[in-house]
């Protein structure tokens, strides 16, 4: 999967810079953003600008969602996306919020990993973000695959 299809749904300053280096990648990415303006500029960089979150996930091996809170994200793009795909979820959302989202993700058998990302604009444009990518170690190398940063990989343990 390492040149999968990519969705990334969020481009503000963090998402539209991690859209870019994907594509830089060679990466296939769909993008959007409730505010479609901020992500009609990557289509510029050879992104495909999609109207909905399930248009965007379309046959996606991977999701990326760098949203404000776990109520932007709806279960409309995870049906949408490819078998075995997995879902990276970057946003800030909270606790109760990725609770929310890792449950949404169970119940439709889409893989998940919480990857807070730590880092600014130029960070985020340099590829030089620091994510502390946490799921299933089966996950981890499907989620190396997609550059992002200098992540570190963590489980929980317990």
């Amino acid at each position: 999967m390492a040149n999968g299809k990519v969705a990334v749904l969020g481009t503000g300053i963090m998402g539209a810079a991690m859209a870019r280096n994907l594509l830089a990648a060679g990466m296939a990415v769909r993008v959007w953003n409730r505010s479609k303006e901020k992500a009609e500029p990557l289509a510029d960089d050879g992104a495909e600008v999609a109207d909905s979150t399930a248009e965007a996930a379309d046959g996606a091996d991977f999701l990326v969602t760098i949203l404000p809170n776990a109520e932007v994200v709806g279960d409309g793009a995870l049906g949408a996306l490819a078998d075995g795909a997995v879902w990276i979820q970057f946003g800030t959302v909270g606790i109760e919020g990725c609770e929310k989202l890792s449950k949404l993700a169970a119940e439709k058998c889409v893989a998940f990993v919480d990857a807070p990302a730590f880092g600014t604009k130029q960070p985020a444009e340099n590829g030089e973000l620091v994510v502390l990518a946490s799921g299933s170690e089966d996950m981890k190398e499907k989620v190396v695959s997609v550059h992002f940063g200098s992540g570190e990989w963590g489980n929980t343990r317990g």
